[in-house]
């Protein structure tokens, strides 16, 4: 059985051939990756901002610390801000943190969220370009990116979420959105969690700033910045 093509049939195929050839030739763009979304919404009528006396009289008797060591500290992280104006809480995204929570893996294909060593490059200068850092990071590992992110007045580092008292970090950053109160009762689980309740009792700031700061707590001055602070509150 033979099959004989007209020649209108066979100029219909070889038209059919040609835009073939087009569609699998065309280069289409990429869809836009999907923001990872944060691990909940604020409340619909946004968070709770603010701190009372009676808050911080709270913590400093559950910490049995005067108000001032906490009022302190608070200064210090945050300058007593725990949100920005977009109702988002206050963040600082740490590339090299991100780079040691996933093997280093993205150093060399995302360096803008990942690099290994602290200091390599600086931080971004706003807390939207902070926050678009972290969702940027968030789709490539979600949970690393949360938490590579200090949140808040006392600006606890996510991966810190268990001493906080939160499971998951998703449960400890949905906090951070909900209050600044939520932000305060996470940094004094923290503080008991870590047994540094005593050295803000006694004013050890030195103390207090290597293991609350880190390693390079004196380079920035941490430990003089606490004092000076605690005494502007205590007089």
């Amino acid at each position: 059985m033979s099959l004989t093509l007209t020649t209108e049939e066979r100029d219909e195929a070889r038209r059919l051939i040609a835009r073939l050839g087009e569609l699998l030739n065309k280069a289409e763009a990429a869809p836009a990756p999907i923001p990872a979304a944060p691990p909940a919404a604020p409340a619909a009528n946004g968070p709770v901002i603010g701190l009372f006396a009676e808050d911080y009289a709270e913590a400093a008797a559950r910490l049995r610390c005067d108000v001032a060591a906490i009022r302190a500290v608070d200064d210090v992280e945050s300058n007593g801000r725990g949100f920005g104006p977009d109702g988002r809480p206050v963040i600082l995204f740490e590339p090299h943190v991100f780079s040691r929570l996933t093997g280093h893996r993205f150093d060399s294909t995302h360096g803008g969220v990942s690099y290994p060593k602290w200091g390599q490059k600086p931080y971004k200068k706003t807390q939207a370009e902070r926050w678009d850092q972290l969702l940027y990071a968030a789709n490539l590992d979600r949970e690393a990116a949360y938490k590579s992110a200090s949140y808040g007045r006392f600006q606890i580092m996510g991966f810190n979420h268990e001493a906080c008292g939160f499971p998951t970090v998703d449960a400890f950053v949905a906090a951070m959105r909900r209050s600044e109160r939520e932000h305060l009762l996470a940094f004094v689980q923290f503080v008991i969690s870590n047994k540094l309740d005593d050295e803000l009792r006694e004013g050890r700031w030195e103390d207090f700033a290597r293991r609350y700061n880190g390693p390079a707590y004196a380079a920035n001055g941490y430990h003089t910045k606490l004092a000076s602070a605690h005494a502007r509150h205590a007089a």
